[in-house]
């Protein structure tokens, strides 16, 4: 029984990743004396125009590498579990498998690069390389039997990638933006991508200093949420899945009382397997899973340096009752 519990923690971690944000600095859109300058790049589309209004924005090109991190917890909706290609097995669902509590964190590195193709409207695609672990909590309830509660926590490494749309908008020091994007998650032991859809809002303030440089502070929400509504689904042996849990097999089985032992020795009867040898290594498992974030909003704040129209440094944290979000980085801006 253990080998499919430690299973279903490396399952769920890799199906959690897909919650890195990649977020907008405030545009500087600040009325300027000199309405005569030349606008010496094609972007932003109407840039001149703009200019000649009296205008000042960012420059148009953007390159960002930022650290985020990510800590949620999820509510596993619908569960399957197969053995050895022969078929979902009725047994193993969400009920009888009776998860508590599932807490995903991850970390890793976003780069992102971005143009404003409109003054208002900044586009970008954004690449990260990711790492994190998933706890999971279950208490297994087979034949009106509660088994003890078991906890388990499995580290893992993916790729993110996605793009999206930041809409902003700016009158003296202050300034509103909205921002949507697309990500996906792949790992090699997931068949499907795993999809998130972000949107977030954000009002905030620009405190200037000398030329070029200011200080911005602001507030907002953010929503995520998943994208796969059919689920995911994976196929993996459980030696690559989790290496040595036939040790850790053959030590919780020895550990049940004999009333416990009968009843798994029935499902080890209808799955074809014996848990207490503990030689399991070459199963395949197969499963789909649907999960769904407990809390999809959060509350941010946060605040950027302009150091100069190039260089900028970003922080930002996101926190709800059920997850945690964080950001920080370094923006290069150029000219195109």
């Amino acid at each position: 029984m253990k080998y499919i519990l430690l299973s279903l923690s490396l399952l769920l971690s890799l199906s959690t990743y897909a919650q890195e944000e990649t977020l907008k600095e405030p545009t500087d859109q600040t009325i300027i004396a000199n309405t005569d300058s030349i606008y010496p790049y094609k972007f932003p589309i109407w840039g001149q125009k703009v200019i000649d209004r009296g205008y000042d924005f960012p420059l148009p090109g953007g390159v960002a590498l930022h650290y985020v991190y990510n800590e949620m917890f999820l509510d596993i909706t619908d569960f399957k579990l197969g053995f050895n290609n022969m078929g979902y097995n009725p047994i193993f669902n969400k009920n009888t498998l009776g998860f508590k509590k599932t807490r995903a964190v991850s970390h890793g590195y976003n780069v992102r690069a971005d143009l404003f193709a409109l003054p208002f409207l900044d586009v970008y695609g954004l690449f990260s390389q990711v790492g994190g672990s998933t706890e999971v909590s279950l208490q297994p309830n087979f034949g009106n039997e509660k088994f003890p509660e078991f906890s388990s926590k499995v580290e893992f490494t993916a790729i993110a990638f996605g793009g999206g749309a930041t809409f902003n908008y700016g009158i003296g020091k202050y300034f509103i933006s909205w921002d949507i994007n697309y990500s996906a998650t792949r790992t090699e032991l997931l068949k499907n991508n795993v999809g998130v859809v972000t949107s977030s809002a954000r009002f905030g303030r620009r405190f200037n200093f000398k030329k070029q440089r200011y200080l911005a502070f602001y507030v907002g929400a953010m929503y995520r949420n998943f994208t796969n509504a059919e689920g995911n689904a994976g196929d993996i042996t459980l030696a690559t899945a989790i290496p040595g849990i036939g040790d850790a097999v053959r030590q919780w089985y020895g550990q049940l009382s004999p009333v416990q032992k009968k009843i798994i020795d029935g499902v080890n009867e209808q799955i074809g397997i014996d848990v207490g040898s503990g030689n399991i290594e070459n199963m395949s498992i197969q499963y789909e899973i649907k999960k769904d974030l407990i809390q999809k909003f959060t509350f941010q704040f946060g605040g950027q340096f302009q150091v100069s129209k190039r260089v900028m440094i970003r922080g930002e944290y996101g926190v709800s009752q059920y997850s945690k979000f964080l950001l920080t980085g370094v923006n290069y801006r150029f000219g195109l």
